[in-house]
């Protein structure tokens, strides 16, 4: 029988009401485990109990992780470990020590992991899997990488200017949920070195900047989500006094989208070839590069191997497919 560890700990996006009912006696394997907090059911734990629900099916063992707390003993107890929560969950947690604590752990454990300790590292270091994508002749928008500890102010000036930026953001690599996030308006030397120096105090390493783009918040971000290479679902996400807005994959335009689904099917096909399978992802794509063209100059935005998943942006039984998806794939 084999043991496989499914590491949570978000504490994010709780399940759906709806989902909650129709799944009541499903959950209730989390009171084994101390895991259902009243009114609030982390989406990472509904998928544990959805995988958990199909051990007799599979003949498995199937344990919680914790990332927040993970030890090396207790990654050894298994054959397969499946992330949940992932990297930048564990930076946000605990720093960067959490962070590099974390990553240790899975690259000294016997166990299999998904994604692998380097696929993760690969995605979270922004900087290596956008140089990826571009040598793969993917449309990204010019970005300038920073190391905190390491930059040139001139050639960062040289950039912007060449690029002919009015307005530039700045993004931490191991920054989520727009922790970290920065506008600059009208740079200057004495901004930009200020923000690297605030950013630096809050532990992250490395950034990236690049343009701000005012048709972002106009069309806002399509997020595709994927299981094992197949398009599950998408949605559209605008920001509004820094609210997220979502809107469902109806009111997306269908050339648009069918777009994002051919270079997102190629994207996973390159990834798996190059790299390894990604069993669970999302692919996000922004506009726009030179107009505000609402097809052709869409480009791919980021992509994040462990996303975070609302039931209710889907109208499909998103973490019960997901958990069918990892047993046959574990199987």
């Amino acid at each position: 029988m084999k043991t496989i560890g499914i590491i949570i700990g978000t504490n994010d996006q709780a399940v759906s009401r709806e989902y909650y009912l129709k799944n009541k006696k499903k959950l209730q394997i989390l009171k084994e485990y101390d895991l259902q907090k009243i009114n609030y059911i982390p989406y990472d734990y509904a998928i544990f109990a959805e995988i958990k629900s199909l051990e007799k099916k599979y003949n498995a063992n199937v344990i919680p992780l914790f990332g927040y707390d993970l030890s090396l003993e207790d990654c050894n107890l298994c054959d397969v470990i499946f992330c949940i929560y992932e990297g930048v969950f564990s930076f946000n947690d605990g720093g960067i020590e959490s962070y590099q604590n974390y990553m240790n752990i899975l690259k000294k454990t016997r166990a299999k992991v998904y994604p692998s300790q380097e696929m993760q590292e690969l995605i979270i270091q922004k900087n290596k899997y956008m140089k990826y994508l571009q040598k793969k002749g993917y449309q990204l928008t010019p970005t300038y990488y920073i190391n905190n500890d390491n930059y040139d102010i001139k050639k960062i000036n040289k950039f912007i200017e060449k690029n002919n930026y009015n307005t530039i953001i700045l993004k931490p690599e191991l920054g989520g949920f727009k922790s970290g996030f920065k506008i600059i308006k009208n740079p200057s030397s004495k901004k930009i070195k200020s923000c690297i120096s605030s950013l630096k105090k809050k532990g992250y390493q490395r950034l990236l900047l690049q343009s701000f783009l005012e048709e972002f918040n106009k069309y806002g971000e399509i997020k595709t989500y994927w299981i094992n290479n197949q398009f599950i679902y998408a949605y559209n996400q605008k920001w509004k006094n820094n609210e997220g807005i979502f809107f469902k994959q109806n009111t997306i335009d269908k050339e648009l989208l069918k777009y994002c689904i051919s270079v997102g099917k190629k994207l996973l096909q390159d990834i798996k070839k190059d790299h390894e399978n990604l069993l669970h992802c999302r692919i996000d794509f922004a506009c726009c590069l030179n107009n505000d063209n609402h097809c052709r100059d869409f480009f791919i935005n980021e992509i994040e191997i462990c996303p975070t998943i609302a039931e209710q942006d889907s109208d499909k039984n998103t973490y019960k497919l997901l958990a069918e998806h990892i047993m046959k794939y574990v199987f």
